[in-house]
């Protein structure tokens, strides 16, 4: 067990300890300095586990699977780690040191003055998102063994543009993998809300079509300049991710690209195997959509400025100012966050992206009634009287799934059928068990009921 802490670190391997530029939750981050042979010098973040959490081994774990995830990832358009370990009494991840705006940042910027994103360079700013995801959704390990990883937080906060035109996906501190020791509570679902595939808004196996997902849903929101998902609360997000209806733009707007839409489409498609299968292919359709107005480096180079105007300028400054620092007093918040290859440490409750899903009635519920003979015998005007007080009238089943309510299998855990119900977690307020069932199988009965009654009428 490594013993507390009491002062901040002076170095951490290669590495000496400068400022102190953000951090909070379980982890804090300095300005990083590696001095090398030739006298030059490199500027890195180093993200450090807080004394507090040295010895909670849930903390350390989670520390651990960061690092083994980031150390493998090693891609161009995917945030560099370049070292981690333990310094004396220190646990350290050492990041390159990254300066510019993210697509959320521009997006909010853009939106405001009525502008929109460019359409090819938007399509080049995602294909180079995919192409970095693609590279570690293909990491192996040592042995060539697939490490099955996941994003799970591709969203428009997660993608750095960088003041010389680079695109980063950045932040994997909610990433999956097999190697993961720390495993997620049951009912918790990672990413943040708005870019949720409907996979996970029902509570099913995930693969890594969710990250293709995501970034659909942030091409779109790039092209259009609307929110595709995102609603006034929760619930009502969740609603619009589970019936997964995707406005084709062009409706708006005649002239917007064909092509385009089909990646869009595709990519966002309710049924996963009808997405692209991996990142890779949704890239080749991207980048042949974008070559028409390339090159793009140097016109998102140009827009980050346009967009952020001094930006780069006041950057620049404070890394001067911050690299001055030698010993670190106090915190040197830069003029725009760093981004760092994980933020979840960050989090004191590991963040809004790592919560559970409030609940949700199943779809189309069927009316949950008393057996009264009266009211089972209602005919057309009954049901009219329904629809125009707005309660749902179920459609006619067909004849093999009407009994489905009467044969549920007893040995079936509560959680499970609340998943077959397209529920997303379980309520506090749930009645027992076997009153769940009566009111299923009563609701059923007079669900079938009534649609007989309306066809009776016709």
């Amino acid at each position: 067990m490594l013993p507390v802490p009491s002062k901040p670190p002076k170095t951490l391997g290669r590495f000496e300890v400068g400022a102190k530029i953000g951090g909070g939750g379980m982890a804090t981050v300095y300005l990083g300095r590696e001095v090398r042979e030739d006298g030059s010098e490199a500027l890195v973040a180093l993200k450090v586990i807080r004394d507090e959490f040295a010895n909670d081994e849930q903390f350390t774990a989670m520390f651990v699977d960061e690092a083994k995830i980031l150390a493998r990832l090693s891609h161009p358009n995917v945030i560099q780690t370049l070292e981690y370990g333990v310094t004396g009494q220190h646990r350290f991840i050492a990041m390159e040191l990254l300066t510019g705006r993210t697509v959320a940042d521009a997006w909010e910027v853009v939106a405001g003055t009525g502008e929109r994103f460019e359409l090819g360079t938007a399509a080049w700013v995602c294909a180079r998102v995919a192409e970095g995801l693609h590279s570690a959704h293909e990491l192996v390990d040592e042995t060539g063994a697939p490490l099955s990883v996941i994003h799970r937080d591709v969203n428009p906060t997660n993608i750095f543009l960088t003041h010389s035109g680079e695109v980063k996906l950045i932040d994997f501190g909610l990433a999956r993998a097999r190697v993961r020791a720390s495993k997620s509570a049951d009912g918790i679902v990672k990413g943040k809300i708005p870019y949720l595939a409907p996979e996970q808004a029902h509570g099913k196996p995930i693969d890594r079509r969710i990250d293709i997902y995501a970034l659909g849903t942030t091409l779109w929101e790039m092209s259009t300049m609307k929110r595709l998902f995102k609603r006034d609360n929760d619930v009502a997000t969740l609603r619009a991710i589970r019936d997964a209806h995707v406005p084709d733009p062009r409706d708006e707007d005649p002239d917007f690209p064909e092509a385009l839409w089909k990646i869009i489409d595709r990519a966002l498609r309710r049924d996963r195997d009808e997405r692209y299968a991996t990142a890779e292919e949704m890239r080749t359709d991207l980048d042949a959509f974008a070559r028409a107005t390339g090159p793009h480096a140097p016109k998102l180079a140009a827009f980050v400025e346009r967009v952020f105007p001094g930006g780069e300028a006041r950057q620049t400054k404070w890394l001067r100012d911050a690299a001055s620092v030698r010993v670190s007093a106090g915190t040197m918040a830069p003029p725009a966050p760093v981004p760092i290859a994980s933020s979840s440490l960050l989090e004191a409750d590991g963040g809004p992206a790592s919560r559970p899903l409030p609940t949700l009635p199943p779809p189309n519920p069927p009316p949950r009634r008393e057996p009264d003979a009266a009211k089972v015998d209602a005919k057309a005007p009954k049901a009219a009287n329904d629809k125009a007080e707005g309660r749902t009238v179920a459609s006619k089943p067909s004849a093999k799934k009407a009994p489905a309510p009467e044969t549920e299998k007893k040995g079936k855990t509560k959680k499970t059928k609340r998943r077959k119900r397209g529920e997303l977690a379980a309520s506090p307020e749930d009645a027992s068990e076997d009153k769940r069932r009566l009111y299923l199988i009563v609701g059923a009965v007079v669900a079938v009921l009534v649609v007989l009654a309306i066809a009776a009428s016709r």
